[in-house]
């Protein structure tokens, strides 16, 4: 039976319970809360938005943990938004409006602000996240088991595999402007955030169509090869095939982690587009154009240039290859303009795109491109980091953060009874507690010190060469 609220602390006190073992003894008994308190309701007072009804005495929402005093719902929607796209502050305040609560209890002494709401969706992320990124993760790691145990079956019996395991690799660099402690404007060291998809295969229908999910997205102080090992390593697997734009980093990285069992497919955009770079910068190749005074290659530069498609080059071999390169030279030459700029172009990409062209021809389903991860950057990852890539300072919380932009792009926040679901289970495995809060806050400078501004782990490029260290990549 009911037995009146206790943490009158907060706004919405909790329901205390009291058990008789013995009904025919009304002297023994014991109070009792539920692994997850459930908020006080009067009777006839509340009721539930979602169905019209009266809500129960003995239904109000269970709380997220004994840590917290917001409830599954409230947290769950929460996280939803976060990685759509909302910012920490506003979904605090709708949380607060909504539940018409504080994040802390308000007394006479300390009134809550609104400059520090944010600090209660961040919690959120730190905490929650990985709760959904362990489901989704654990989810896509039987997914690429089946398929590795699959790769290697066939190849004990020799057969071709007509699904190769493949990911797709980019990054973006993110540059900001922040005050510093004298309210100047100081720059800050960029950062990146390194992504990785995967390509799936669905063969359901009786023709090969493939589709790219996000599997990693990850911020870090630097790009380079470091940093990309260490955002590889965490797949846990070996990749058939890489697509990346060529980066010199990104190949350092692959060839380290995986050496010859993984062939790199170079952007055929990016290839492209470095070549139509280079003769734009090559002088006699181009006109101008007066109305927009924009550079226009000249046509039968532009024809053999167009002859780099999807179509054509499935169908190359080295050999076709090289006579390409041979023949735009010779149009170069034909113009009269210097050969230098193409001539360190042919140097830079021949080589790489022959050794990928019998993987092309053998797939040719594959993408030869990293446009479709860069659409699913500007649609999953950009409204996240949109007039706000500053803030962001501590790298474990900015990570967790992108792990419910992957949870997202899943599709986990289409089903929100399951999210719900998963939330309550891992707090009641813990008997209804929850990790600590603020465990990943970076440690700041004394006041004295003499270092300017806040240390930011997210800019700490340091930091990648020690985690490397601990997991024996360096």
């Amino acid at each position: 039976m009911r037995d009146g609220r206790y943490a009158r602390s907060t706004e919405k006190p909790r329901q205390r319970y009291r058990c008789y073992p013995d009904r025919d003894d009304r002297s023994v008994w014991h109070r009792f809360t539920p692994v997850l308190p459930r908020e006080h309701v009067h009777a006839g007072e509340d009721r539930c938005d979602a169905c019209e009804e009266l809500r129960g005495t003995h239904r109000g929402d269970t709380t997220i943990s004994r840590r917290h005093s917001w409830a599954v719902r409230v947290v769950a929607d929460g996280l939803r938004d976060l990685a759509r796209g909302a910012t920490y502050a506003d979904v605090s305040v709708r949380a607060r409006d909504a539940t018409e609560r504080t994040r802390t209890r308000v007394t006479k002494q300390k009134q809550a602000t609104k400059r520090n709401y944010w600090h209660t969706a961040a919690d959120w992320v730190e905490t929650f996240s990985p709760v959904l990124w362990a489901h989704t993760e654990a989810k896509f790691r039987a997914e690429l088991a089946a398929a590795v145990a699959a790769r290697a079956e066939l190849e004990a019996f020799g057969a071709p595999n007509p699904t190769p395991i493949a990911i797709v690799i980019d990054d973006q660099p993110i540059s900001a402007k922040a005050l510093s402690v004298g309210r100047r404007r100081m720059g800050r060291p960029d950062w990146f955030v390194l992504v990785v998809a995967e390509i799936l295969w669905d063969a359901s229908s009786g023709d090969l169509h493939r589709r790219q999910r996000l599997r990693l997205v990850r911020g870090l102080p630097r790009n380079d090869h470091m940093a990309w090992k260490l955002v590889l390593d965490e797949l846990g697997y070996t990749p058939d095939i890489v697509i990346a734009d060529g980066d010199d980093s990104q190949l350092k990285a692959i060839r380290e982690l995986w050496g010859s069992a993984t062939t790199w497919i170079p952007s055929l955009f990016h290839v492209r587009s470095n070549v139509a770079l280079a003769l734009l910068d090559t002088p006699g190749t181009w006109t101008k154009d007066t109305d927009t005074a924009s550079k226009d290659l000249l046509p039968e530069l532009d024809d053999h240039l167009a002859l780099l498609s999807r179509e054509t080059i499935t169908e190359l071999d080295a050999g076709h290859w090289a006579r390409w390169w041979n023949e735009l030279e010779a149009i170069v030459v034909r113009v009269g303009a210097p050969l230098d700029k193409v001539a360190n172009s042919r140097r830079q990409h021949e080589a790489v795109v022959a050794n990928a062209l019998p993987t092309v021809a053998k797939y040719p389903q594959l993408p030869l491109s990293t446009g479709g991860l860069e659409v699913a950057i500007r649609q999953r990852i950009a409204p996240v980091l949109s007039g706000r890539a500053h803030v962001f300072g501590n790298l474990e919380r900015t990570n967790r953060l992108f792990d419910l932009v992957v949870c997202n792009d899943d599709g986990l926040f289409d089903k929100m009874p399951t999210v719900i679901d998963l939330l309550r289970s891992d707090s009641v495995a813990n008997d209804g507690w929850s990790t600590p809060l603020r465990e990943v806050t970076d440690p700041q400078p004394p006041t004295a010190s003499r270092f300017v501004g806040r240390y930011s782990s997210l800019r700490d490029p340091l930091l990648i060469r020690d985690v490397a260290r601990s997991r024996g990549l360096w």
